[in-house]
């Protein structure tokens, strides 16, 4: 029997990775009222240690299925390609009812892949936060870094209804707005507006490089390839766990600039202007439209 979800209610939520999201999570749920214990799971004692002393998590192990024993819902953030062994090392220590959900970029193969070696009785639907940084480490995780953010649920045919309104609950008890898709319409609309824009800016960090040609570079450069500076394994598992939609959006975007550069090789200033326009009206009606909900100061 589902029951709508009060984190204050809850006993204990593990957290297996506890860097930047996963320490996020921790303390935006401390921040929300939940009193429970907070379980963090890692592989390095070292980063285990620092959890506990940024007050992310309240215990700590590296143990999976110790971790995991007793609690009611276990939050995975580890890259995509940790994923599979850390499903089946878990598997058998979840007990009937937990619900399960991970923090990746990517959905269909990591859905797949939970659907495959998790027990049936596991309550589990893929999550995406929209949030983040290109900072890594728990050293830079907030209570508030997922206010005003867009969550992602990737439920599929298998998934109860109930899990579905449950898991939102849990995200939008942290400040996020939830929205509900499936892992592959998720993986092909992602491409577009995360995982190319990673690739552009990394590629415009390449083409700067030569002559020296980054050495003049100005603010504008550095606001648009910020996110050149991720983590590197990390966006690796991203685009060879998406690489499908990921061509395709490149492709897309290849149109875009070749669209862009017969205007500009027929000096056709009028279709350049109108081009340029709608591409500012577009984002800042989006800008608008997301940040409409900001929380006024009592």
């Amino acid at each position: 029997m589902h029951k709508i979800i009060d984190i204050k209610n809850l006993d204990q939520i593990s957290i297996i990775g506890v860097g930047l999201l996963g320490g996020s999570i921790g303390l935006a749920l401390r921040a929300a009222g939940f009193g429970g214990r907070r379980i963090g799971v890692g592989r390095r004692a070292s980063s285990l240690q620092k959890a506990l002393d940024c007050d992310a998590v309240d215990a700590v192990t590296q143990d999976i299925a110790k971790g995991v024993s007793g609690s009611q819902l276990v939050i995975l953030c580890t890259p995509v390609g940790h994923l599979d062994g850390l499903f089946a090392r878990m598997a058998q220590a979840l007990a009937p009812g937990t619900y399960v959900t991970d923090v990746a970029s990517t959905k269909a193969q990591v859905v797949r892949m939970a659907e495959r070696i998790l027990p049936v009785s596991t309550r589990f639907v893929g999550s995406h936060p929209m949030a983040g940084s290109e900072k890594t480490g728990v050293g830079f995780a907030r209570a508030d870094l997922f206010q005003l953010s867009t969550c992602i649920l990737t439920p599929t045919g298998r998934t109860k209804p109930a899990t579905v309104r449950w898991m939102r609950r849990f995200w939008e008890a942290l400040g996020c707005r939830t929205v509900v898709t499936s892992p592959d319409q998720h993986d092909k609309l992602l491409a577009r507006v995360s995982h190319l824009p990673h690739a552009v800016a990394a590629a415009l960090v390449s083409l700067a490089v030569p002559d020296s040609a980054i050495d003049l570079a100005g603010p504008g450069f550095a606001d648009a390839t910020r996110i050149a500076g991720g983590d590197a394994a990390m966006w690796t598992d991203i685009f060879r766990t998406n690489r499908q939609a990921i061509l395709q959006a490149i492709d897309q975007l290849v149109a875009e600039l070749h669209s862009f550069r017969q205007k500009l090789d027929r000096d056709d200033a009028e279709a350049i202007m109108k081009w340029l326009t709608a591409s500012r009206e577009a984002r800042d009606e989006w800008i608008s439209r997301r940040y409409r909900k900001k929380v006024l100061p009592p």
